[in-house]
């Protein structure tokens, strides 16, 4: 049997280490780029899930659970604006879907809103880090038994760091994630790992880790996405079609968590570079 002390601490070392290594993240850049210069990147993600992680603590067991099923339109990107600064933005709109014994429930709308103002620091060829402070708006759709996202306005400071060699790179970004109104807090990190095979295809691999280190004693019913605690694993490949134009695929698989559903998406994107 698994125990959940154990996977948790190994889950925190894994971020930890990831840190140590100072390593290229999906959603933002260290490497600033130049005013009037960015990424935008839309994709479609389908999520699937039909069991659940125990609520009583972290852990890779899990248990039979009504079938979820997202779709979901995201779009992400950074724009430089100069002297050092970059706006980095994401925009998610979904469709959720919940069965269970024939009962079916359905719920769509604006899932998440994030947007934040980045700044370089260091910036050389093989090495970048910066400061990022994010907020992060609420979901106005979410029902007592649908939830879309979080129902709060949250902060989310995050340092990233990144290191190119050859035709690999890396990247980590990592910060708590503060709810206003001190109901909860996460510490939120994101490895990401890239190698070059050929001079148009890329393969990428990932990690995701969210912990919440605090929250309420007693959750009221508007604190939907504050107790958030989950390990995510992916692997994709990016196609350099031009130089402007990258298509993407991803594949994703919780393979830890708390209290919430297990399952696994899949992305497909493109990526435009201006």
């Amino acid at each position: 049997m698994t125990r959940p002390g154990a996977v948790r601490q190994g889950a925190l070392a894994l971020a930890f280490m990831a840190g140590l290594a100072s390593t290229k993240v999906a959603l933002a850049d260290p490497w600033i780029p130049a005013a009037g210069h960015g990424t935008v990147k839309p994709m479609v993600r389908l999520y699937s899930a039909d069991s659940s992680f125990s609520a009583s603590g972290f852990g890779t067991n899990t248990k039979p659970a009504a079938k979820l099923n997202v779709t979901q339109v995201r779009i992400t990107g950074v724009t430089g604006l100069g002297d050092h600064f970059s706006l980095e933005y994401d925009f998610r709109f979904a469709q959720v879907r919940s069965s269970r014994s024939g009962q079916v429930q359905s719920n769509s709308g604006l899932q998440y809103q994030e947007i934040g103002l980045n700044y370089g620091l260091t910036q050389t060829q093989h090495f970048a880090d910066s400061v990022t402070v994010n907020v992060i708006t609420p979901s106005l759709q979410n029902t007592k038994t649908l939830v879309l996202g979080p129902s709060r306005w949250a902060v989310e400071p995050d340092l990233q760091l990144g290191v190119q060699h050859g035709p690999f790179m890396a990247t980590l970004i990592a910060g708590p994630r503060f709810f206003v109104d001190g109901g909860a807090t996460q510490l939120r990190s994101e490895l990401d790992l890239s190698a070059r095979a050929t001079h148009r295809l890329t393969f990428t691999g990932s990690v995701f880790f969210v912990d919440t280190i605090q929250q309420r004693r007693t959750p009221a019913p508007a604190t939907f996405g504050e107790d958030y605690n989950l390990l995510r694993l992916g692997i994709g490949a990016v196609y350099r079609l031009t130089r402007a134009v990258r298509p993407f695929v991803g594949y994703e698989d919780d393979i830890a968590g708390k209290g919430m559903h297990a399952g696994q998406r899949i992305a497909i994107g493109i990526a435009i570079h201006y």
